[in-house]
């Protein structure tokens, strides 16, 4: 055994943490756990399976590392491997999210401005609201995005807040991907309905029963031992086994272009 109880309890809880603020999926997709960590398929409640996958990130620590009176220099390296298994997750889910959006709720940018953002974000309402997923959405973009929709007015005021509240947008996440390749026109922003009012960043709290998409959780944010690498060096590895699971096509609504 290369760590004590209360050191891999320690380094459990950090990965848990870390992966709760680091993880856009974890804190805007509702999750449940499959009670199975062997598990390999899930259903998607449409008669078809999903397949449950991970990209764990392995660690090299040396044993004076495992067995140091604080554990410092060891959790500075289980935390940048969590963010790392963070930004896999993120990059997996959302361009699913993009792939399953139905042609009807996918809504074309024709230019930059206020008013073309601001006309795109009603139509993403109205088709998650003809869904039945009234409650307050959560909108996921990329940096693009993010600069579209916080642009300067007169040089002074952004539209942002007229914007999100004439789309009924609670909550708005930026990621690094919204799709595998980017497509022409290219994806922009994904409006993700709820039937729940959830607050910014804790779906992970809220019950996935209700909503259009869940992370179905085989084994949660964790790590394993799996052992000498080299002399002196213990390799661990930081994981998290996951299905998305797109259950309501019509409560995911896609801006692509300009």
């Amino acid at each position: 055994m290369y760590l004590s109880a209360e050191r891999v309890a320690i380094v459990n809880r950090t990965i848990q943490e870390t992966f709760e603020q680091t993880c856009i999926a974890w804190q805007a997709i509702p999750h449940w756990d499959t009670g199975d960590p062997g598990q390999t398929e899930v259903s998607n409640e449409n008669y078809g399976v999903v397949q449950i996958q991970g990209a764990p990130q392995d660690v090299s620590a040396s044993v004076a590392e495992l067995i140091a009176p604080t554990p410092d220099s060891l959790l500075t390296k289980i935390n940048a491997a969590t963010v790392a298994l963070a930004a896999s997750v993120d990059d997996v889910v959302f361009p699913a999210l993009r792939t399953a959006a139905l042609g009807p709720n996918t809504f074309n940018l024709t230019a930059s401005t206020t008013d073309a953002i601001l006309s795109a974000v009603i139509d993403c309402r109205g088709a998650v609201e003809k869904g039945g997923y009234r409650s307050p959405s959560c909108g996921i973009t990329n940096t693009d995005g993010i600069k579209g929709l916080y642009q300067l007015v007169n040089s002074y005021t952004s539209p942002s807040d007229t914007i999100l509240y004439a789309g009924n947008i609670n909550s708005v996440h930026r990621v690094d991907k919204l799709e595998t390749a980017v497509g022409t026109p290219p994806a922009s922003a994904i409006v993700l309905g709820r039937r729940q009012r959830i607050a910014h960043g804790q779906a992970s709290g809220a019950s996935p029963g209700e909503e259009p998409v869940d992370l179905a959780i085989s084994i949660p944010p964790s790590f394993e031992i799996v052992g000498e690498s080299a002399a002196n060096l213990i390799r661990l590895r930081v994981r998290v086994r996951y299905a998305v699971r797109v259950k309501v096509p019509a409560g995911i609504a896609l801006i692509t272009g300009p």
